[in-house]
């Protein structure tokens, strides 16, 4: 029977189609060791995650007393250097002493409010006219000067982490354009453990559920991309 297995593949080997035919499969052999190869290498020297996003400094520029918004010199997207005006504020008062409610056109007390950092405007939380408290937060800033990566491991990975290894980083936003960093920190306790509703299953149907620990790696920028707070990344850290 295996004789007559192997005179059929001869016969068949000898034909232009059969030859064809043995070629594919070879190839896809050897594709397939070699991708087997290729992940093996992979999984072993790299951890890898696309549940990573772009952190950054977002600081709220407030105003410290009670005042009327008299101008808003920004918007969203707008660049802006440190110590460059934001908005224009006054100290509202009374058009007539007996009505707390009315105000004057033109508030007395004038103040800038300047940007702490070179950044980006993020937010925009009030508008001209607007009467805020103090506190209130007028814009926020996007700082370019301190932009990180926040990448959630797996806890089944977690142990192969350490600070100091080199990170790729691919980023979805630029098209996947692909920058280096390095693992700066890593958290001491899970990201459910800081949830507003952390898992505590004290019933007998529980599930086990894969955690994550949130991972702080740096950025090169030399190009100085803008990388917008919240997008998504991907990165590969090397393990060995």
């Amino acid at each position: 029977m295996a004789n007559k297995v192997m005179d059929k593949m001869k016969s068949a080997l000898t034909t232009k189609s059969g030859k064809v035919v043995f070629a594919v499969v070879i190839i896809l052999i050897l594709g397939g060791i070699g991708t087997g190869a290729y992940l093996g290498y992979q999984s072993v020297n790299y951890v890898s995650t696309d549940n990573a996003r772009i952190s950054a400094g977002l600081i709220p520029v407030s105003v410290l007393s009670s005042c009327q918004i008299i101008s808003l010199d920004v918007d969203y997207g707008s660049f802006v250097e440190k110590g460059q005006k934001i908005a224009v504020v006054g100290q509202p008062r009374p058009a007539n002493p007996s009505d707390k409610q009315g105000f004057k056109e033109i508030p007395m007390g004038r103040a800038n409010i300047e940007s702490p950092v070179d950044g980006y405007i993020a937010a925009v939380w009030t508008y001209p006219g607007a009467v805020v408290n103090a506190g209130s937060p007028v814009v926020t800033v996007y700082d370019i000067s301190n932009t990180w990566v926040t990448a959630n491991i797996s806890e089944a990975e977690f142990h192969r982490i350490k600070p100091g290894q080199d990170v790729e980083i691919s980023v979805d936003s630029l098209g996947g354009t692909k920058l280096r960093g390095r693992v700066e920190g890593i958290a001491a306790a899970t990201a459910a453990t800081f949830s507003l509703l952390p898992q505590n299953n004290t019933t007998g149907n529980f599930i086990k559920v894969v955690q994550v620990v949130p991972v702080k790696i740096s950025v090169e920028n030399p190009s100085n991309y803008l990388l917008v707070p919240g997008t998504s990344v991907e990165v590969k850290i090397a393990t060995n």
